[in-house]
């Protein structure tokens, strides 16, 4: 799925792929989001079920060491918003972002908009 997107990207410009799978299997995809990141490809690879609260699935499907590997991933733009205003500002990011992937991680828990925190608008 990573080496599509990637190939997405690479054949034709202007067209932003992403693809979308459970944080903790990430692992599957890391060369082909490595090769991304060294190919300078505009994919947006988006990781949910990132928490420590997934319940259910229990320690194996929380992945708290991966972020750390992805932020010293180089030309990798990794970011993890706290809640629904950051997402709406993190997908303006992978927008507006042109030379190199962007991991997005996100949660599954129904959470409140922060104090603090704001919608971003797109404006030109």
């Amino acid at each position: 799925m990573g080496a599509i997107s990637n190939g997405i990207a690479h054949h034709t410009k202007g067209l932003i792929p992403y693809c979308a799978t459970f944080f903790v299997f990430r692992d599957y995809m890391r060369p082909a989001i490595r090769l991304a990141a060294l190919s300078e490809s505009r994919v947006i690879y988006l990781m949910t079920h990132d928490s420590i609260g997934l319940g259910e699935d229990g320690p194996t499907h929380q992945p708290v060491e991966h972020i750390a590997s992805f932020r010293a991933m180089p030309n990798i733009l990794m970011l993890r918003p706290a809640d629904g205003n950051e997402i709406a500002g993190a997908y303006r990011i992978a927008i507006l972002n042109t030379k190199r992937p962007l991991v997005l991680a996100l949660s599954r828990q129904k959470l409140p908009n922060l104090k603090g925190t704001v919608s971003l608008q797109f404006h030109q």
